[in-house]
């Protein structure tokens, strides 16, 4: 393996995910949510950035997650939160296809994690 090439890892089986299904998965102890849409499968961080939803418990409408339990939105492409919210960008990992196997880019999980950087929320700050 050349070693600029990204070390994927097999998390599920193709066959367990119908096309609108969700799979939770886990990589080196890191909560992740597997999604299809239209034959296109994401993979992406399984709490929501906002309240800690869990995401695999969502819905996806035009390219886009919504969160079960404050409807933002955020864009399977890029990770962007819907207009009028101010959160993290949703985390995505890419995924490959091999046969019947997702497999999942570790090392991008790993260099960034579905948890992130834990912060502390300033109420105060406008």
């Amino acid at each position: 393996m050349d070693a600029a090439e990204p070390r994927f890892v097999v998390v599920a089986k193709l066959s367990d995910l119908p096309d609108g299904g969700f799979i939770r998965a886990m990589l080196d102890h890191h909560a992740l949510v597997l999604a299809r849409s239209g034959g296109t499968v994401y993979a992406f961080q399984r709490t929501c950035p906002h309240e800690k939803a869990d995401l695999a418990q969502g819905r996806i409408e035009a390219g886009r997650l919504i969160c079960p339990r404050h409807l933002a939105s955020f864009d399977l492409i890029d990770g962007q939160v819907s207009r009028g919210w101010k959160l993290d960008a949703l985390r995505l990992y890419p995924v490959r296809i091999e046969g019947d196997d997702i497999a999942v880019d570790g090392e991008a999980v790993r260099q960034n994690p579905p948890g992130g950087d834990r912060k502390v929320w300033d109420l105060t700050a406008r």
